[in-house]
């Protein structure tokens, strides 16, 4: 089955993402029902626990995987995670030729060569040139800032910025998430000129609603790093625990700060649930499902690059039309608010509060307009225009 007849003539594509955003807004699902032979590149760039996922190359056909090897892991730890970047780079860039140029031999042949990242997106580049890949096709997920309190985060952006630039240029295709990215772009005179900018967002999933039950749940689901705004839950756990004594959290996903929050949990009134990193997306999915609240309060700084990226995890959210609880980080909060799909505060753990008691007294309403929020960015409708001709 295919989801778009314009797509019948594609045979190959390569796919390219780092673990664990390889699904994000059901991309790799399309993929899979829309080419005949996937061959799909997973990367963990980091792999601090011997939990998380492991790097793998696979190749589909018809949506079955047919092959698949482990990639080599550069083994790191915490403390030169970020210094190591150019060194597991180059590691990253020698599997994805090495790994192309053994498929090639074996008879495949590539049209397509898709990723979101502007490293591999110029690696992309490079197999074209050598004539390994017909078209290339960049969908840009990151903008960097170039500012930054350390030096070291400084340099890596514009490490990272070097291969930015050609990547945009130079692909066959470049799509962008929202139109903040676009203007930051045009401002930094980094746009194909004479195109007209493709602007293409996360996309969604949504599946019929379904009754709630107690305990009344909170989800956070996402990396586990201080800039996406979890303490304000914690901040603000001894007010909602006078409210309501019986509020759960539940929080979905690892990260270098995991410590750090399981710690903050042990005192606070309410109880957290870690779940940590799960590849199951179906797992993902039932816990999201029985939750109330989607919470992603991201901490507003102008160095934060998720002013310029599309909100994954509220997506998955309003799949299952949790209300949100969000700050104005994102391009897509003014969607939030004006759909009245949950409520958009300053990153403030009194406002966070009084947020959950308001969606609470008209929850019903709340979860019927996110859910009509998610219908309107339905992915199978959204991403035909990321690989048409």
């Amino acid at each position: 089955m295919r989801y778009y007849s314009i797509m019948n003539q594609k045979k190959t594509i390569i796919y390219i993402n780092f673990a664990p955003y390889e699904n994000t807004g059901n991309i790799r699902d399309y993929i899979l029902e829309t080419y005949d032979i996937s061959i799909i590149f997973l990367f963990n760039f980091h792999r601090l626990t011997k939990l998380d996922q492991s790097s793998k190359l696979t190749v589909y056909r018809h949506n079955r995987p047919i092959y698949h090897t482990r990639l080599f892991q550069t083994p790191t730890i915490p403390s030169i995670a970020f210094i190591s970047l150019p060194v597991r780079s180059l590691i990253i860039f020698a599997q994805i030729i090495f790994h192309t140029l053994r498929l090639h031999r074996k008879g495949y042949t590539f049209d397509d060569f898709f990723t979101v990242n502007a490293f591999i997106a110029w690696t992309g580049i490079i197999l074209k040139k050598l004539n390994l890949v017909k078209k290339t096709i960049f969908w840009v997920w990151d903008y960097y800032p170039p500012i930054h309190e350390s030096n070291m985060v400084m340099f890596m952006r514009w490490m990272y910025w070097q291969f930015d630039k050609p990547a945009t240029y130079e692909s066959d295709k470049t799509i962008y998430l929202n139109q903040r990215m676009v203007d930051i772009r045009k401002k930094l005179r980094v746009l194909k000129q004479n195109v007209r900018p493709i602007i293409v967002p996360v996309g969604t999933n949504p599946i019929k609603q379904t009754l709630k039950h107690d305990p009344f749940s909170f989800i956070f689901l996402g990396v586990l790093k201080k800039i996406q705004g979890l303490d304000i839950f914690f901040d603000a756990a001894k007010e909602l625990a006078l409210y309501n004594p019986h509020i759960i959290l539940h929080v979905i996903g690892g990260g270098p700060d995991l410590d750090y929050y399981k710690k903050r949990a042990q005192s606070c009134p309410l109880p957290v649930i870690f779940h940590g990193y799960i590849p199951n997306e179906s797992h993902v999915n039932a816990i999201i499902q029985k939750c109330h609240i989607g919470i992603a309060p991201y901490i507003p700084d102008e160095s934060n690059c998720m002013y310029y990226s599309d909100p994954s995890k509220i997506k998955r959210y309003i799949n299952f039309g949790l209300p949100v609880i969000t700050t104005d980080v994102f391009d897509f909060s003014k969607n939030i608010s004006r759909k009245k799909a949950g409520i958009v505060i300053p990153y403030d753990p009194i406002y966070f509060t009084n947020a959950v008691k308001k969606i609470c007294t008209q929850y019903s309403f709340y979860q019927k307009n996110s859910l009509r929020l998610a219908q309107n960015y339905t992915y199978t409708r959204l991403y035909e225009k990321i690989f048409k001709e």
